[in-house]
């Protein structure tokens, strides 16, 4: 277990940054006013999208409709290798706070990982607050990894060879979430095999914090006017959002029986990141319960650095990591050499 000190020392500015930082700023975006929010991220995303081109032959693409319980039809993206079927099912979870992104975001990775591996990777989408409150987000994403999982073959994919389930931010609470509700209820057709955990919401507040580890949750505070991600934007989420902190739905650690049964788990944190501690203490909580896990740590880095600084050294070694990672989960060895090929622009958060 890491010392305090150690953590703490995770906050301290990448050198890389720092030095870009004296002639740069990040823009630092309103959470609060949403309207405004949503255009300049979706004006961001769209930029990357528009960068992106086309798939190229060697891959296809369709967008496939899915009916909710409620009858709302959501829309999922499957990337698959061109002329292959019976790869691993590697199901993608955006992020952006609950209230903005598409299942458009994660494209890149969902291309990198159908070449990679060839894989059937799906971006898939869930409705956003505050016109969709909690726990809106975690039904729509429980409701299409049922449909994935009973139609896994039909899209051409053979969860037998790895069925894994991850996400960035928002997606890597969702992830957490209804992979311990599944794994509880018997729900899938298919077991999953893995669960990528990037920069992960999974405590709303301490009380949940198992005590051993309370002193060790103090990146909300340490890191409360961090870039990209702070105090502010944090509190604006949980207003538009308005969870039940006490569900399952919002934290594993709220389950009856939790941790306990679950898939391989790679976890990424960044240190400069108010979510930070969350990754780190999940990820010791789910060794202590004979889970098999991986951790990437990027210190002095804010969340998800990836998406919105890609020209960092740090970001191009995120990326690689997320690609060594997923061939930890599916037990594939993948070169640097291949991830460049495969990779062309990191995916958002």
């Amino acid at each position: 277990m890491r010392t305090k000190e150690e953590v703490a020392k995770l906050a301290e500015l990448d050198p890389e940054l720092a030095e870009w930082l004296k002639t740069n700023t990040i823009p630092k975006g309103d959470w609060s006013n949403i309207k405004q929010f949503r255009a300049m991220r979706e004006m961001m995303e769209k930029q990357k999208l528009d960068a992106l081109g086309p798939p190229g032959p060697d891959l296809e693409e369709e967008f496939k409709n899915i009916t909710m319980r409620d009858g709302f039809e959501s829309q999922i993206k499957i990337h698959k290798p061109a002329g292959k079927t019976g790869g691993p099912l590697l199901v993608l979870v955006y992020g952006g706070g609950f209230v903005v992104g598409n299942n458009q975001q994660l494209t890149p990775y969902g291309r990198g990982f159908a070449k990679a591996f060839d894989a059937v990777a799906v971006t898939i989408a869930y409705r956003l607050a505050p016109e969709h409150k909690f726990p809106t987000a975690a039904n729509d994403v429980e409701d299409t990894l049922l449909w994935l999982s009973k139609n896994a073959e039909a899209i051409g994919s053979d969860p037998s060879k790895g069925f894994i389930l991850g996400g960035i931010s928002a997606g890597g609470n969702l992830t957490a979430c209804i992979a311990q509700k599944t794994l509880e209820d018997k729900s899938l057709a298919h077991p999953l095999t893995g669960l990528w955990l990037c920069v992960p919401l999974v405590f709303p507040n301490q009380e949940l914090v198992p005590d051993k580890y309370k002193e060790l949750w103090f990146s909300h505070e340490q890191n409360a006017e961090a870039p990209i991600l702070d105090k502010n934007a944090i509190d604006a989420i949980q207003v538009h959002l308005e969870p039940d902190e006490s569900s399952a739905l919002y934290s594993p650690f709220n389950s009856k029986n939790p941790h306990k049964g679950l898939p391989p788990t790679y976890v990424q944190v960044d240190g400069m990141d108010p979510l930070r501690d969350d990754g780190l203490i999940y990820e010791e909580v789910l060794k202590e319960n004979g889970v098999k896990t991986k951790i990437d740590i990027w210190p002095g880095l804010p969340h998800a650095h990836f998406g919105f600084l890609p020209f960092l050294n740090g970001s191009k070694k995120a990326v690689l990591d997320t690609f060594l990672g997923f061939g930890w989960l599916l037990g594939k060895e993948i070169s640097p050499q291949k991830v460049q090929e495969v990779m062309v622009a990191p995916a958002g958060g």
